[in-house]
């Protein structure tokens, strides 16, 4: 087992004395600015859609907005589900740990328990137990706790503990923030059934430019690869026709492995309507086979207000990620012999059009190439939707969606799903 690099924190400090230059450090914008009834697009916050919380600094027992524990713990409870139906079992469509489970039946995707900490200018933590319900099971687990240092000098951030990732846009989201009822299917390919964790140190600088420019560092171990148990079940089907010479489970990265995640995001505001996001990302760790593992990302948006930062209004949203991977895991034919390089590619577009109704139009178009030697199947899948949100807050929930789905292997499926959620609470600690 390698060890995982570790940079005490007064060494950090001390280095950002020294830049010569000087940047406003990053703050809780979305918090702070939801607070005074204003939109922050903040480069990573828990939910997905651009939507501004109506609150006002006084608790609001009914949605959760600014409830707390002295002014300085925030709570949040989330619940989704789902019902509906597909055209084979929905064990060879899913790939999500929080996907749809079983069709014509109600999944409980995700019961989660959230808290935020809020204690001064600089200290903030987060923690949330989340548990997805399969089989008559439920799978417990405390998906991040961490600690946050903010406005240090030189304009960094640390977070200490066991974060979700920032790598590209989607890997950073919990189930209640999701576009979509089910993961897009290159996060799921690349990433895993859950989002990218590591357990260690998160370093994040502001670069001082005109436009927010942010370097994120991730040192640390991998946490342990929980196993599912689904979305396999084509591969005992195809058993005879193609035998896989690789597995390709075993190209995650393995429970212990020291891994590093770099990202890069820059936010442009080119006015007060016109938004715009890109940046670069990967990941580096040895795998189960004990080869090395590399993920690469780019990602982009661009998102547009008709009021602008003021709360309201219409709004559109194109958000796209694209990611490519390179790995070597052991040959399941020739033992011994020095295995070859696989890899695989993938992608996704998503577009949202929100009305000042509360109501939502989505479509979503996702592909991912396969691999031969591993038996992943190359996929493309297309997703129109509608969802609609009982208040401001989005309190409450409602989403229909339906899936176009064409594998390589499967042929073509059709997937009719409509999720129920419910989330209670302000905005987390990101």
């Amino acid at each position: 087992m390698k060890l995982p690099v570790f940079i005490p924190p007064p060494l950090l400090a001390a280095f950002g004395l020294l830049v010569s230059f000087s940047a406003q450090a990053q703050t809780s914008a979305q918090f702070e600015a939801q607070q005074q009834q204003r939109y922050a697009y903040s480069t990573f916050s828990a939910m997905s859609a651009p939507v501004v919380l109506p609150m006002d600094g006084k608790a609001d027992w009914l949605t959760g907005l600014d409830v707390s524990f002295a002014g300085k713990i925030f709570p949040h409870v989330h619940l989704d589900t789902a019902y509906g139906t597909s055209s084979i079992d929905q064990g060879e469509l899913r790939t999500g740990h929080h996907d749809p489970e079983r069709r014509d039946a109600v999944t409980f995707q995700n019961v989660e328990f959230g808290l935020s900490g809020r204690l001064d200018d600089h200290n903030e933590f987060f923690v949330t137990y989340a548990a997805a319900v399969e089989g008559g099971r439920i799978d417990p687990i405390f998906e991040e706790v961490f600690w946050k240092f903010k406005n240090l000098p030189g304009a960094f951030e640390l977070r200490f503990g066991r974060v979700y990732n920032r790598f590209g846009i989607q890997n950073t989201y919990h189930p209640h923030g999701f576009d979509w009822i089910d993961q897009y299917l290159v996060n799921t390919r690349m990433l895993g059934e859950d989002s990218m964790t590591t357990i260690g140190t998160e370093i994040t600088w502001l670069a001082p430019v005109p436009w927010t420019s942010q370097f994120d560092l991730a040192l640390g171990v991998a946490p342990k690869h929980e196993e599912h148990g689904h979305g396999h079940a084509h591969e005992d089907e195809h058993e005879d026709e193609h035998a896989a010479r690789y597995a390709a489970e075993e190209s995650h990265f393995a429970e212990g492995q020291f891994m590093m995640v770099a990202n890069w995001t820059n936010v442009y505001n080119f006015n007060d309507f016109h938004q715009f996001r890109a940046g670069l990302s990967g990941a580096w760790a040895d795998n189960h086979s004990g080869y090395r593992t590399s993920i690469y990302g780019v990602h982009g948006e661009y998102q547009w207000r008709e009021n602008g930062f003021d709360p309201g209004g219409r709004y559109f949203r194109v958000r796209t990620e694209a990611m490519f991977n390179r790995y070597k895991v052991e040959d399941e034919i020739v033992e011994g012999r020095d295995p070859q390089t696989q890899q695989d590619f993938g992608a996704y577009m998503s577009l949202l059009y929100g009305l000042p109704n509360n109501l939502e139009l989505g479509l979503r178009g996702e592909y991912v190439a396969g691999n031969y030697d591993t038996d992943q199947d190359s996929r493309f899948r297309v997703s129109p939707g509608v969802t609609w949100y009982a208040n401001d807050a989005r309190t409450l929930r409602l989403r229909l969606q339906y899936n176009y789905d064409n594998s390589n292997e499967r042929g073509t499926d059709h997937a009719v799903w409509a999720q129920v959620s419910f989330n209670w609470g302000g905005p987390e600690v990101r």
